[in-house]
């Protein structure tokens, strides 16, 4: 029997607008906006090499899959860790037909591609007291500003604090007051101690979020604009985001000794091979490690020295 078929881009289609009608409730609109975006770029691709409106799903083999990785990176002039994510997105949809049974080729069995570990920055204890002592010169400034430190003193990411409600809020036996709601990226939980800033943060702002919410956000594009601004008003070459500060609060906690395991689960990781990206070992970790060494092994070197 002949297998029906169908466009790979009709079939893409279907899928997120299946996938749209659960935005809100079980999946992400930023998850939604990625597969649009993914969906663009085949449908562009199909169109400029192929001159069609669509291709037939089991038209989709190895020479298309790797046709798209160059297109990507030559004609969209993509990064190759942008490629890599745009890719596993394609690949997930065709996954999904081969289920429905609408194609027995998998076009991936022979691509290679794998994600490139970036440089995770974070500030240093020095930029971060650099940052706080520039004046603030608009309320809306000083707002992004305590916002971002509340990121590097929880490690909550930008849409983890912007959905942050008054029923996060939980008080342990002994009076200690900690964040505890799940991820919105990973749906992890996260158990966060609040610490004094966060504390004298959440005061500051009490009442003043919409519906419950603890702060009052601006828009990510806003706070990104006044990160910048600051940034160069007090001579940081970061290009500081809510990225930064959640890896900030990742370097702190593992340049005091924080287990790589209780890091993990207060970041909300799936897998602590996530966590893990973040283990660099800062200078002034391995000085410190050293000089402790060193006092420790201070009789013994006393010892041999006396033999030499």
């Amino acid at each position: 029997m002949k297998k029906k078929t169908i466009g790979i881009l009709e079939f893409f289609a279907r899928h997120n607008e299946e996938f749209s009608e659960k935005v809100g409730y079980s999946r992400t609109k930023g998850t939604y906006v990625r597969y649009q975006v993914v969906y663009h770029h085949v449908k562009d691709y199909i169109r400029k090499r192929y001159a069609k409106k669509d291709l037939e799903i089991n038209q989709i083999g190895a020479s298309f899959v790797e046709g798209f990785d160059t297109w990507l990176r030559s004609g969209r002039g993509l990064s190759p860790n942008s490629v890599w994510g745009y890719i596993i997105v394609f690949k997930h949809i065709l996954a999904l037909a081969r289920n429905e049974g609408l194609t027995d080729i998998n076009p991936f069995a022979s691509y290679v591609n794998a994600y490139t570990p970036v440089d995770r920055g974070y500030l240093s204890e020095d930029e971060l007291r650099r940052f706080m002592a520039v004046p603030m010169l608009t309320p809306m400034e000083e707002l992004v500003r305590d916002l971002f430190l509340f990121s590097v003193f929880t490690g909550l990411a930008y849409i983890d604090i912007r959905n942050l409600h008054v029923d996060n809020l939980k008080q342990a036996h002994d009076g200690t007051l900690w964040v505890i709601k799940r991820r919105q990226k990973t749906r992890v939980e996260s158990n966060v101690l609040l610490l004094d800033v966060p504390l004298r943060i959440i005061e500051k702002y009490c009442g003043r979020g919409l519906k419950g919410r603890l702060f009052p956000v601006p828009s990510n594009n806003c706070c990104n604009m006044h990160l910048r601004q600051l940034a160069e008003r007090c001579g940081l070459r970061q290009h500081l985001s809510f990225h930064i500060g959640r890896h900030t609060f990742a370097m702190l906690a593992l340049n005091r000794g924080m287990p790589i395991e209780t890091l993990s689960r207060i970041l909300g990781h799936t897998s602590i091979r996530t966590t893990q990206i973040y283990a660099k070992i800062s200078n002034q970790k391995i000085s410190a490690d050293m000089a402790a060494l060193a006092k420790q092994l201070s009789a013994v070197e006393h010892d041999i020295c006396r033999w030499m």
